[in-house]
């Protein structure tokens, strides 16, 4: 008997998990992260840059000169990001361009910084350019290939407030600092209910019917 329950209700499990729907993510929590507009979004000094290289989405973040240089901006979760947070949970992903200039390894950065409600860091991720490449970078960039970096996962429970932080070191010398980086995006999305599959009121009946089966069979023994 338990023979012929188990893979039924087994399979019914499996068709129950498979087809939990897709959630949409969220728009893009990174305000300004293609460079387009100078002055909006970031809070710290920078500039931006067109060409040498070229990328196909205009404008991107430019260091300028100095050894360090970094900027950053916050976004404060909302009721209904926490709502969500709480209930179903969220993932994440991160994801940037990150390359340079000509033949100098000077790297960039891409962090998020999860917070908690005092403000302290909870963990973080981090796309750095030289993960890929170190050095040599095209003179054109398309967006979305060849440097395109992306990291994906969950977002921690106790999160208040994300932290979005450039950063770009100069290693190959020269005036400028040259870890650039373009199409900054961090969105979430809604962990999918997990619904009570198909399967297990049939599993657990079976496994009823089969307990007292057995109680049965001692009885008449």
């Amino acid at each position: 008997m338990l023979k012929s329950i188990l893979p039924c209700g087994l399979a019914m499990l499996a068709f129950g998990m498979a087809a939990m729907p897709a959630v949409a993510a969220t728009e893009n929590l990174i305000v300004n992260g293609t460079f387009d507009d100078f002055t909006t979004g970031w809070i710290g000094n920078y500039q931006i840059r067109s060409n040498d290289p070229v990328i196909d989405t205009g404008s991107y973040f430019f260091p300028g000169a100095g050894a360090f240089h970094m900027i950053y901006q916050n976004y404060t979760l909302t009721d209904t990001d926490l709502a969500s947070l709480w209930d179903t949970g969220l993932s994440y992903t991160l994801s940037a361009d990150l390359f340079g200039w000509h033949n100098q390894q000077d790297r960039g950065t891409l962090s998020v910084f999860f917070l908690d409600g005092e403000g302290d860091r909870i963990t973080s991720s981090t796309l750095m350019s030289s993960t890929l490449y170190d050095g040599w970078w095209d003179t054109e960039i398309t967006a979305g290939g060849k440097y395109y970096q992306s990291v994906s996962g969950l977002v921690p429970t106790d999160t208040m407030t994300l932290q979005f932080v450039i950063s770009s070191t100069r290693i190959g010398g020269g005036t400028n600092n040259d870890g650039y980086i373009d199409n900054a995006s961090f969105t979430m999305a809604e962990l999918p209910a997990v619904p009570l599959p198909a399967g297990l009121p049939l599993l657990g009946s079976g496994l009823v019917v089969l307990a007292g089966l057995r109680g049965l069979r001692r009885r008449r023994s």
